[in-house]
């Protein structure tokens, strides 16, 4: 497939942490960041102690990735589909070739290693209810570094949850109630991170725009992620390459956006459900990544989803735009399924989350 013109450099809104947990009034960014024109992305910047953070987690799971084949099979849980600890090659490309190019570690929060004491449940619904598996005499410092990132991940998105719900509530004439998306995610135990090394890859296998992650949109609630660290062979932070990272499809007009965060920001994307719930007054984008395509250099990431409990409703609200500008996409790209059939039957997020996971699998 053609890459398609990209623009590169685009404005994206960007807050303090001490702005964001101040309660300062952010009516105007969120409604920049989220709104019908918006990249369906905020960025967060100056986090405390967050530069030394990001680099020891990002380091530490190329560290796990990098160790010889039959440790890291330790830590892989087949039962729970490979949700939970180390997964490589398990997950198919969109042409169905087992994905060798990148390797995930999968864990909830730290104070979520253990969700529940039922055995039933667990044997049942592994991929919800499975303990965290860690290399504790492997490499320790896996959960210490994840632990640490999270903590502040965690607060930021609650955070910006609480955000939400001042614009929503504003721009809704006060019919959406302050604190209602704050204590969906603050009550949830749905929260799940996903450490990733992308190996170093030859040129030619990443010519396509979308041939790593294709094109998709988050269904949770919130996703917030790092800027990525470029390592190269012997371990030395590298420049990240121009053509790699992150790409936004706006829904307004289907332009494609080259996004790079920087390293002392966080960054905020919207889930689907969150548009669902918000009426269409906050929209998620579809996005992609390309990954680095210098044969001697990986790419590293750590990616934490929010969601909310697997029975809430996905009724619109009482204040929401018409159905159609909340679920249509008119400039959705090519693979990606449309919102309006997913929520088809869905009386629940669990079963939105099904139909999703159906859908992308067809």
């Amino acid at each position: 497939m053609p890459v398609p013109a990209i623009q590169l450099n685009p404005d994206v809104v960007t807050i303090s942490y001490s702005d964001l947990l101040s309660g300062r009034d952010l009516h105007s960014e969120i409604g920049a960041a989220f709104g019908p024109s918006g990249l369906g992305l905020i960025l967060i910047k100056d986090c405390p102690d967050f530069s030394a953070k990001r680099s020891a987690v990002l380091r530490a799971i190329r560290k796990f990735a990098l160790l010889p084949d039959e440790i890291k099979e330790k830590y892989t849980v087949p039962e729970a589909s490979y949700s939970i600890g180390w997964s490589h090659g398990k997950e198919k490309m969109k042409n169905g070739v087992p994905d060798k190019a990148k390797g995930s570690y999968y864990a909830r929060p730290c104070n979520l290693d253990v969700l529940t004491e039922d055995a039933e449940l667990k044997t049942k619904f592994p991929e919800t209810y499975r303990d965290n598996v860690w290399p504790r005499e492997d490499l320790p410092e896996l959960k210490q570094t994840f632990g640490a990132m999270t903590e502040v991940q965690v607060e930021v998105m609650l955070g910006m949850c609480r955000a939400f719900d001042s614009y929503l509530n504003h721009v809704t004439d006060g019919k959406h109630e302050l604190g209602r998306f704050h204590e969906m995610i603050a009550n949830s135990v749905a929260y799940l991170g996903r450490m990733l090394h992308y190996f170093p890859r030859e040129p030619e296998a990443n010519a396509d725009l979308d041939g790593l992650c294709g094109w998709h949109l988050d269904h949770g609630c919130l996703t917030c992620i790092l800027s990525p660290l470029y390592l190269d062979l012997a371990g030395s932070q590298q420049p990240q390459p121009a053509d790699c990272g992150l790409h936004i499809k706006t829904p307004a007009n289907g332009s494609i956006f080259k996004v790079d965060i920087p390293e002392n920001c966080l960054g905020i994307q919207l889930g689907e459900t969150f548009q669902v719930l918000s009426g269409g007054h906050l929209r998620a984008t579809p996005h992609c990544v390309r990954s680095c395509r210098e044969p001697h250099i990986s790419r590293e990431q750590l990616a934490l989803f929010m969601a909310c409990d697997p029975l809430q409703s996905m009724e619109t609200p009482a204040y929401s735009l018409p159905f159609s500008e909340v679920v249509d996409n008119d400039f959705l790209p090519e693979g990606v399924p449309q919102l309006r059939d997913r929520l088809k039957g869905a009386a629940n997020y669990r079963e939105f989350a099904a139909n999703t996971f159906k859908a992308y699998l067809k």
